[in-house]
């Protein structure tokens, strides 16, 4: 597994989507209500999420978990910008890792597997 698309096709859009993403983080952190510190300002990353769903779903749940156990366990309470960082770049390499590694890579594995079984069912 390559972490970076072979094809130049798909490097192209691999690319687009990177440029997406940053774009979104540089429109996030510079709204308005990221300086009145709120949470309006993360409804910006939405689209990120749809674009890395379902693994950017994970993100989401892990995020939640993280918050609870660091309040939970020392009442420390993650600023709206590490926040947003943090949701951003787990949204990224979730959404990266997979469009542009597993599913190339299980749509390479389903080819040499129905391969394999046209060879057996059908010899030459």
């Amino acid at each position: 597994m390559k972490l970076v698309p072979r094809h130049p096709g798909l490097r192209a859009v691999a690319t687009a989507w990177l440029l997406a993403g940053v774009v979104m983080l540089a429109f996030t952190l510079l709204r308005p209500e990221m300086q009145a510190d709120d949470r309006a300002a993360l409804s910006s990353l939405v689209p990120l999420y749809f674009l890395s769903f379902p693994l950017g779903h994970v993100a989401v749940a892990a995020l939640s978990v993280l918050k609870v156990e660091l309040y939970a366990g020392s009442g420390y309470v993650l600023g709206l910008p590490a926040e947003t960082v943090i949701l951003w770049a787990a949204l990224t390499a979730l959404g990266w890792l997979q469009w542009f590694v597993l599913l190339p890579w299980l749509a390479r594995l389903l080819r040499q597997l129905g391969n394999f079984l046209s060879r057996r069912v059908f010899p030459r």
